[in-house]
């Protein structure tokens, strides 16, 4: 049986010679966010070969990122499924307008100007919060999937004769877990409805029973399956 994935704390990194990660540590500890935030003084120590490993999100001062921010943009997205959530803020400098160049094009990049505030500070808090637990959700569908695939095939073949189906999300369609991956409400719906039915017509065996079990007639099951 497929073991849930262990919730970790959301993990952040704060590249900052001020007071950012502190001011961000309160927010969190005030709303009680699992979010544990490590202080950096230099690019480096993130893109370097010692780097902090794993981040759910990424703050970067333009003052404290020096000639490494291009680098810096280029580790967020070097795994397009799994692009890290990065807020860029502003050093109140001549700089300021080739950084937020930067942002364009890339969609899981924010800049903030000089001197945020902490509401949005912990907006942005939020929404990196939010693909963290999206990107947890689907990594424990498609382990639980996964198992459900495996124990069908051990029933199919009689090596057991019972299961008790683990604990967790339903198995659908995967979630959305980027911007790109995100479908109109209408897709969306036809897309999971599709699957649906193609798992009951394949349970049962045939369309009328198929039909029965979803209670829809036979003629609509056929229309829907075209």
């Amino acid at each position: 049986m497929a073991q849930k994935t262990p919730r970790r704390n959301f993990r952040i990194a704060v590249v900052d010679r001020a007071g950012l990660a502190g001011q961000l540590e309160s927010i969190a500890r005030e709303k009680e966010w699992p979010v544990d935030v490590l202080s950096c003084s230099s690019a480096l120590e993130i893109v370097g070969d010692g780097g902090p490993g794993p981040l759910g999100g990424l703050v970067v001062s333009v003052a404290a990122s020096g000639p490494f921010l291009t680098d810096l943009m280029r580790w967020t997205e070097s795994s397009v499924a799994q692009r890290i959530p990065t807020l860029l803020i502003g050093a109140g400098r001549p700089e300021d307008e080739a950084a937020a160049r930067m942002v364009l094009g890339r969609d899981h990049v924010q800049w903030i100007g000089a001197d945020p505030s902490p509401a949005q500070l912990a907006e942005w808090l939020v929404v990196a919060l939010e693909v963290h637990e999206l990107r947890v959700f689907r990594s424990e569908h498609d382990s639980i999937a996964q198992s459900l695939r495996e124990a069908r095939m051990q029933l199919f073949h009689g090596f057991i004769s019972t299961y008790a189906p683990p604990e967790g999300p339903p198995c659908g369609p995967p979630l959305p877990t980027t911007v790109e991956e995100i479908l109109r409400l209408r897709d969306a719906r036809s897309q999971f409805e599709r699957a649906h039915i193609q798992a009951a017509v394949r349970e049962w065996g045939s369309l009328k029973d198929a039909s029965t079990a979803l209670g829809i007639s036979y003629t609509s099951l056929w229309r829907r399956l075209r």
